[in-house]
């Protein structure tokens, strides 16, 4: 007796989809509000919705379900999204607290 009527491969795919609408929305946070203490949590995100689209990605390619495509072509374009930019480094620590490289000379 089915405790359930959903098919295994569906609840796969809904995961999918989930975690593609999660990851895009913690690329945006984490793109268009870089210096809030969000875009640290959307980059936690971020990694967190990779790692689950690698995981149910690899699980509906076991059903031979279309979504596991899906999910690596989403996860291609995140890392894409996420590595091409402005090229300045995503840090937390304010510019008062670096510490420089240079020496005092010697007298």
């Amino acid at each position: 007796m089915d405790w359930s009527n959903l098919r295994t491969d569906s609840v796969l795919e809904i995961a999918v989809m989930m975690f593609q609408v999660f990851g895009v929305a913690t690329l945006c946070l984490t793109r268009l509000v870089p210096a809030t203490r969000w875009a640290d949590r959307g980059r936690v995100g971020f990694v967190f919705a990779l790692v689950g689209l690698g995981v149910f990605g690899a699980l509906c390619g076991r059903f031979d379900s279309e979504f596991a495509l899906f999910a690596g072509g989403t996860m291609t374009v995140l890392l894409i999204g996420m590595i091409a930019g402005s090229g300045t480094v995503g840090t937390t620590a304010p510019p008062a607290i670096r510490l420089s490289s240079e020496t005092e000379p010697a007298v």
